[in-house]
Formats: structure tokens, C-alpha cells, sequence
């Protein structure tokens, strides 16, 4: 009886003439995501897959919950372009649905069908009424059952599964995220995907940290965070002698802004050579000392390309509610100290001054040489999903 999936998307219908470029992407996405489980076509106004047959629908459901440019899809049913034939199909598809009131609504993408869609759904509801014996309510009721009358079938469905929204992985170009493995940076990631943004992932290991704990909790993230836009890159890079150099010519309370500076620096060259056009960053103003107004300042002023927050007015609640729904939580509060917490003081600078911070820098030795080998050894992992 489960026959089709029907996709449906929101913002790429309003793209104009840019519009097919968005479906397209979209379609190749969810293709490669399903692999051999489903067939997968662009008809006007959605996507419709016909699962293989013996594919498993659950894992479908969840492969096809987590990909940018689903607004929601639903798993429905094929019917014949005649009115008994969808009364025979509606009443198998909710036979064992537990729901005391439906209401049905039809849409009539195919003008050409001589019955109008008002009139389907009266014809249909009375059917299932009298059939099941359930009590139609068409304001607020346990269950909708959805018609879409297309040019080459009739789709049935009853339960709309959401999906991320947004914009197809890719269509809004390459970003670079910084992945700290706390909670925050991940989502921001996950954020940028759903803009239409590939991320590649770099984290800055702190050589004082146990290396592999840091290692397999930065690549679980990112393993997770694969599932969305289903190739990854993660870049992991070593700050030991550059944070030593620090150390030894910037007082501990300016540490952590001169730390995050060199870190742009980095995160800025890997971009480059990624030809990507955006660094992403988890900050949101005024949740820790880094982040407020004046050190974000100081921060940024490193960076030669825009740098991206899309957590900046986010309350830290809203942030690990989404961490908690994308799948990211738990490997992010698995404890490990990160690079900006090691030999700064008690209460870092929270207002710095970016002509005092660079006056600091000027003591650097060797300080460009520095950042070109900790990008030179950088050690770098491609991770794929498998369908």
C-alpha cells in the first residue's frame, strides 16, 4: 500500500527563474542520500520517490528528515486518475490509522481532471465516513488526508513528516566552520547547511588535551553533522608551538582574544584554499568573554572573509534544543578542555582594545611562518554517508 513519498519544499518555489537550479540540486541531493532505495523524480511543485521494493522505510524517513531544502514529505500511496479508485486506495491507506475525525483536502495540480478538488474531497470523505465509520471535522480533526491530483497519478497521503526547510547543500556556496566540540558549534554549522551552504569542518587541537578522546569526539560530531549534506571535510590542526609563542610574549588576561585572532588566521588560509567565501563561528553576543561586542571586534578584525554567527542572538536553551534535535548533544558534552581555556586568567579582558591586541601580536616571533606550518600539518578526513 506505501507506494510513494511525496517531497515538498517552501523557499525554492520562490527563487523565480533560479528556481530549476534549486529543484535539481535538491533532487541530485536526495538521490545520492537514498541511494538504491528509491526512485526519485521532479514532477511540478514536488519530488515524488517510489521506494524499491523490500527498501526500509523507517531508515528512508529518516535519511530523507535530515536534508536541507525539505520543508516536509509525507509516505503516501498511488491511486488511479478516478474517483473510485481513490476512495478504494484512501481506505486501505488509513484502514488501520488510529484517528476518530478526518477531514480530506485535495489539491488539483492537473486543471484538466473534470472533477474539481471541492468535490473530491466531499465524494472521498463521505466514502471513508461511512466506510470506517469515523466523524468528519474539517476544522480541527485527529487526522488529514491529503489528495494530489498530478498529471500522472493521484497521491494520497495522511501524516506530513517535517523537514529542515531552507536550501539545498551546495547552492549557496563552500563555507569553513570552526568546531570546537562544544555545543554551540555544531549547530552553527548545521545552520549554514540549511542555507544552502557545504561546510568543511577545521578544529584546533590543543596539544594538551588527550588527543584521541579529542580526536574521536570531533569526528563523531562531524560524522553526525554528515548526515545533513552527506560529504565532509574536516581539517584538524595543531596550535601547540603557536600557542606556546603566545604564551610567552601576551599577558594571560589578553590570551584568549589573541588565541581566537590566530585562529582566524588559520581558519582564513584553509578557506582560501578551499575557494570557500565564509568563516562560521558559534558565537552568540555576551555568553562567554570572547563574545562580547568589543572582543568579537577585535576577533573578527583578523579575518579577510565575512565571518558567519548564525547563533549570535540565540539564548543558549534555544541552541541545545536544536543540538538535541539534529543529533549533536551528546558527543558535545562529552568533557575535554579546548584550546582557549589553556593558560589564559581567571577573568580574561572583556572589553579589548583591536590597536592595544595588535601591539601585543608585534612580539610575536615568526608569527605568519607559524600559522603557514600548523595549516601544513594540518591532518585532514573526508567523511561520506552511506545510503
Amino acid at each position: 500500500m506505501l507506494n510513494r513519498i511525496v517531497i515538498h519544499y517552501s523557499e525554492i518555489a520562490l527563487k523565480g527563474k533560479n528556481r530549476s537550479y534549486f529543484e535539481n540540486a535538491l533532487v541530485r541531493h536526495i538521490k545520492t542520500a537514498l541511494g538504491d532505495s528509491a526512485r526519485v523524480e521532479k514532477r511540478y511543485g514536488r519530488i515524488v520517490c517510489t521506494p524499491a521494493e523490500g527498501a526500509d522505510l523507517e531508515k528512508v524517513r529518516d535519511t530523507l528528515g535530515r536534508i536541507p531544502g525539505i520543508v516536509h514529505f509525507a509516505i503516501g500511496a498511488s491511486a488511479e486518475k478516478d474517483v473510485e479508485k481513490i476512495k478504494e486506495v484512501a481506505g486501505g491507506l488509513l484502514a488501520d490509522a488510529d484517528f476518530a475525525t478526518f477531514g480530506v483536502r485535495t489539491k488539483r495540480s492537473d486543471k484538466s481532471f473534470p472533477v474539481k478538488s471541492d468535490e473530491i474531497s466531499r465524494d472521498v470523505g463521505g466514502y471513508l465516513a461511512a466506510t470506517l465509520e469515523k466523524k468528519v471535522n474539517l476544522t480541527a480533526p485527529d487526522l488529514w488526508l491529503f489528495i494530489e491530483l498530478t498529471h500522472q497519478e493521484a497521491l494520497l497521503y495522511a501524516r506530513k513528516i517535517p523537514g529542515p526547510g531552507g536550501l539545498p547543500v551546495g547552492t549557496s556556496g563552500r563555507v569553513v566552520a570552526s568546531l570546537s566540540g562544544g555545543i554551540d558549534s555544531p549547530v552553527a554549522a548545521y545552520m549554514m547547511m540549511k542555507r544552502g551552504c557545504a561546510v568543511d569542518f577545521v578544529h584546533i587541537r590543543n596539544e594538551t588535551q588527550f588527543a584521541q578522546d579529542a580526536v574521536d569526539k570531533i569526528e563523531d560530531l562531524v560524522r553526525c553533522l554528515t548526515g545533513f549534506q552527506l560529504r565532509s571535510r574536516l581539517f584538524i590542526v595543531p596550535f601547540g608551538e603557536l600557542q606556546r609563542a603566545i604564551i610567552a610574549f601576551v599577558p594571560a588576561k589578553y590570551r584568549m582574544i589573541i588565541y581566537r585572532r590566530f585562529m582566524m588566521r588559520i581558519l582564513n588560509r584553509i578557506a582560501a584554499a578551499r575557494k570557500a567565501g565564509g568563516i562560521v563561528t558559534g558565537d552568540s553576543v555576551g555568553q562567554v568573554a570572547s563574545q562580547t561586542l568589543d572582543n568579537l571586534h577585535c576577533i573578527q578584525a583578523a579575518a579577510k572573509l565575512p565571518v558567519l554567527s548564525p547563533l549570535v542572538g540565540m539564548n543558549k536553551d534555544e541552541t541545545i534544543a536544536i543540538a538535541e534535535k539534529i543529533g549533536t548533544f551528546e558527543y558535545s558534552t562529552l568533557p575535554y578542555p579546548d584550546c582557549c581555556s589553556f593558560m589564559i586568567a581567571a577573568h580574561p579582558e572583556t572589553r579589548g582594545d583591536l590597536s592595544e591586541i595588535e601591539n601585543f601580536e608585534t612580539g610575536i616571533e615568526d608569527a605568519e611562518e607559524l600559522i603557514d606550518r600548523c595549516v601544513a600539518e594540518a591532518t585532514v578526513k573526508n567523511f561520506s554517508h552511506r545510503p
